[in-house]
């Protein structure tokens, strides 16, 4: 039932209902999913991005690690190093010079550290021959602790816990530092310890360094030893204290990759990891609020992704509508008036896709039908209604040829050849006028025609006009329509030679120009009446009072024969009146269809710009 009366739908509610289904709703459907998943995409994109921060940040504190204790073994293998902690200060073995030389160096050595590193903050060697070098700020403070635990490790490189040292001089000042401490044993007997070094490192700085790029504003990176002290974070004041937080520090001692913790009321998401080769641990934290204040842009622009959505749909269907539809029952509607037989349907065409070829096609064959019936059956009456003015009755024409034929040999026989001929001019023009009924003749047959009408309008004026009939050799199988140059030529006769003189010529011309062919006939009477633009333009309009009757109907057979281009057209001359007549250069009926073809195709792109 429900099949039956969709069946039974307009086209515009079924296409409706079919973009509703395709576009409308899975957008919206779409867009709700995409909605509803976009918290759980949202976390674990800041967890990701948080992941990969704390990777880069581990990255960097490595490598100043690695840094600092390349420097530390740097000493180990460098013979000024070695000099400059065994050679003796006084006595025996001494040399000032060359332990001025290589205090020098070894300053410029860390100088260069100092200066190029911002977290770099002081050093300080001592060798077993007693001497001390300090480079940086001057800096006092209790490491015993570390000094001892250095020479307990016999060499091995000891890293300190966050402690504070004070600046002096004129301004004091309190630094958090971290620092490696480290016995610097000889080369060739490493038990043999012959000087201690310690670098300091800025803990602020250090900070800056490890994090730059890699820490948003909203989140916390925790430097964190694994009994939960704190060994660097953006609040100073916890470096070198325990983690308040314990639920923190004992989810990182179980190693814990990801969880959740709660702190004064607000949730956090945290993210840890251990630093390679030590009992670090990085954490970063995010708030659960800032998530969700993300969430809320997104959800704002997922409302607005659905709304565009429910937009762009009503849009497609409007455009469907205005598009597809609209032309389609335009179209339905003007093949009902040429069914009901009003030629004058004509679908407006906006486009020039299928749908718009679909009734630039309509408008040409509604076109063509009528240009049909305009050429065919006017151009048939028009022949018919010359027919019976050439000959005034219904004669016979087998009768009249045989009677004329019979008058012509009579004519002969008693020697009045001229009488004959011109019996013989008259036949041939009744011969071609009927021409059993055909519209076309050759372009020969009409010279012919008009050459044998010269020489009777010759014979009757007594010799007083002279006419001369040329044609260009290779066309005369071009075809015209018949009884075209006849009426320029009674006209030149009736209108041009108001009186008669031995002078009064008449010249017919017949040539090919390109894909027409062009006949001038030219008299040299007393002209146009009328200016030539004003003759034209008569030619093409209709005259109350009938007035040209003749020309304007040859003018208008060749119009509706061979299209708009072609016609009579009179041109300026300064003798007597030139007209002009041009028809398309064909041989054959087909070729004279194919050129009609052409010139519907020239009508439909006229109506397709017209929409």
């Amino acid at each position: 039932m429900s099949k039956c009366v969709f069946r039974h739908w307009s086209l515009r509610w079924k296409s409706v209902l079919i973009l509703l289904s395709l576009i409308l709703i899975p957008a919206l459907t779409i867009s709700l999913l995409v909605y509803y998943q976009s918290n759980t995409i949202l976390e674990k994109q800041v967890i990701e991005r948080n992941e990969q921060n704390l990777r880069h940040i581990e990255s960097n504190l490595l490598g100043v690690m690695e840094e600092v204790e390349e420097l530390s073994s740097y000493m180990i293998y460098s013979q000024e190093f070695r000099q400059y902690f065994t050679l003796p200060v006084e006595g025996a073995g001494s040399d000032p010079e060359e332990m001025q030389r290589l205090r020098d160096h070894i300053r410029g050595f860390f100088t260069f550290h100092l200066n190029n590193k911002p977290y770099f903050h002081s050093a300080q060697i001592e060798g077993v021959n007693g001497v001390q070098l300090h480079l940086g700020e001057r800096i006092s403070g209790n490491e015993s602790m570390w000094e001892e635990a250095a020479q307990a490790e016999l060499g091995r490189v000891v890293w300190t816990n966050p402690y504070v040292l004070t600046r002096t001089g004129w301004e004091t000042e309190d630094y958090t530092i971290l620092s490696l401490f480290r016995v610097i044993n000889n080369l060739y007997d490493i038990t043999e310890p012959i000087g201690n070094v310690r670098i300091r490192l800025d803990e602020r700085e250090l900070f800056h360094h490890m994090t730059s790029r890699y820490l948003h504003p909203n989140d916390e990176m925790i430097l964190m030893q694994e009994n939960g002290l704190v060994l660097s974070h953006r609040d100073p004041h916890l470096v070198g204290e325990m983690y308040p937080n314990q639920e923190v520090v004992q989810q990182v001692h179980e190693g814990d990759a990801f969880f959740q913790y709660e702190t004064n009321g607000e949730v956090y998401y945290a993210i840890t990891r251990n630093v390679e080769g030590t009992d670090m641990s990085l954490i970063s934290t995010v708030r659960e609020e800032y998530i969700l204040d993300e969430f809320k842009g997104i959800r704002q622009t997922m409302q607005i992704i659905m709304a565009v959505a429910g937009g762009i749909g009503l849009i497609a269907i409007a455009g469907f509508m205005l598009t597809i539809i609209k032309p389609i029952t335009e179209l339905t509607k003007e093949t009902k008036r040429l069914e009901e037989g009003d030629f004058a349907a004509q679908v407006k065409v906006r486009s020039q896709d299928e749908i718009g070829q679909l009734g630039s096609r309509f408008n040409k064959a509604v076109s063509q039908i009528q240009r049909l019936i305009d050429t065919k059956y006017t151009l048939e009456i028009q022949n018919k209604e010359s027919e019976l003015k050439a000959l005034q009755s219904h004669i016979n024409p087998h009768f009249l040829y045989n009677t004329l034929d019979m008058i012509r040999w009579t004519a002969r026989l008693e020697k009045a050849f001229e009488t004959g001929k011109s019996i013989e001019h008259l036949s041939r023009l009744f011969r071609i006028s009927l021409s059993q009924g055909k519209l076309y003749i050759t372009l020969h047959d009409e010279m012919n025609y008009v050459q044998s009408y010269l020489e009777l309008q010759k014979r009757r004026l007594g010799g007083q006009l002279t006419f001369s009939v040329r044609m260009e050799a290779g066309i005369e199988r071009s075809l015209i329509l018949k009884l075209i140059l006849q009426p320029l030529v009674e006209n030149c006769l009736r209108h041009g030679f108001v009186e008669i003189k031995q002078t009064n010529t008449i010249r017919i011309r017949a040539y090919r120009n390109g894909d027409f062919v062009v006949i001038d006939v030219l008299d040299n009477g007393i002209g146009l009446q009328v200016d030539v633009d004003e003759f034209n333009y008569f030619l093409n309009t209709k005259d109350k009072n009938g007035h040209g009757f003749a020309l304007r109907n040859t003018h208008e057979r060749l119009k509706k024969t061979f299209g708009g281009t072609c016609g009579l057209l009179a041109v300026a001359t300064k003798e007597g009146a030139h007209i002009r007549v041009c028809i398309p250069y064909v041989e054959s009926e087909r070729e004279h269809r194919k050129l009609i073809d052409k010139e519907g195709v020239a009508h439909e792109h006229t109506d397709a710009n017209r929409g």
